[in-house]
């Protein structure tokens, strides 16, 4: 994906009836990518004068990618440096009207006050890393990690790689682009850990999906420069995944976070 079909995706519309209508790029896909979604809810809230601080989504049934995808939003709150938006993505009409997501986000005005961070990641430089072809990043990718997602071996649940996307130097396509790649990495990483599959086998030999999808800003960054993206899976039971992210500038300041519930499970 290119900085063009970027925009195009965060083209958002009304129809005749003025309904938001979110755009879906590839039509024939088996279902509407999650991190799609989650770039458009940014696209479509932020507001001029505040920025998103975190969102969080849960995905109750797919979006089917050759339906319209309509967006209801409510601006529950708007104060002097937080407001608080709620969001209905959704499908079909009538009786058999289909929630494909439901969402809160909070914006904020960021004030000046005290700065603090755990631990910084270590500094390193990305073209000492592996180029690697992550489809899913609308730029380029290079792996830290000693493997990527695609090895059956029974692995540590880690994976680390450097993004940017050169030509999205635009302030407001920083967070749409980090939601979009975030949706993507954390069930492969799972996967890691269990012998015999890895992602090439989701919707193959396993059924898969994001339940809910939680992402937090927590400071300025330019997504055309380099960052650097950490996942870990931390629990599978039960058909259920769990996994967290964290995002870095090549400096090592933490720009963003994120966390995932999905579910891995074999095909029935």
């Amino acid at each position: 994906m290119n900085v063009e079909q970027f925009r195009t995706l965060l083209d958002l519309s009304e129809d005749a009836n003025g309904r938001m209508v979110l755009p879906v790029l590839n039509a024939s896909s088996e279902r509407v990518f999650g991190g799609q979604i989650l770039a458009q809810l940014i696209a479509a809230i932020a507001p001029p004068d505040k920025s998103v601080k975190s969102l969080h989504v849960a995905f109750p049934r797919a979006g089917r990618p050759r339906k319209p995808l309509f967006l209801e939003l409510e601006h529950t709150h708007e104060g002097r440096s937080v407001g608080h938006r709620r969001a209905v993505v959704w499908q079909d009409e009538g009786p058999g009207r289909r929630i494909v997501a439901t969402a809160s986000i909070l914006v904020d005005q960021p004030d000046e006050s005290y700065e603090y961070q755990h631990a910084a990641v270590v500094s390193g430089d990305p073209m000492d890393a592996k180029p690697i072809d992550f489809a899913v990043v609308p730029g380029e990718s290079r792996l830290i990690s000693y493997v990527g997602l695609d090895d059956e071996r029974a692995l540590p649940a880690e994976l680390a790689f450097w993004m940017r996307c050169p030509g999205f130097a635009d302030a407001p396509l920083a967070q749409p682009a980090l939601a979009y790649v975030s949706d993507w990495p954390l069930i492969g990483t799972l996967l890691k850990a269990v012998p015999g599959v890895s992602q090439s086998d989701a919707h193959v030999l396993l059924e898969t999906g994001v339940v809910t999808h939680s992402l937090w800003f927590h400071q300025p960054f330019d997504v055309s420069q380099w960052l650097r993206v950490e996942t870990r899976g931390t629990r599978l039971a039960g058909g259920r995944g769990f996994g967290t992210g964290a995002v870095y500038t090549q400096e090592g300041s933490l720009v963003a976070s994120f966390a995932q519930e999905s579910v891995i499970r074999r095909q029935q």
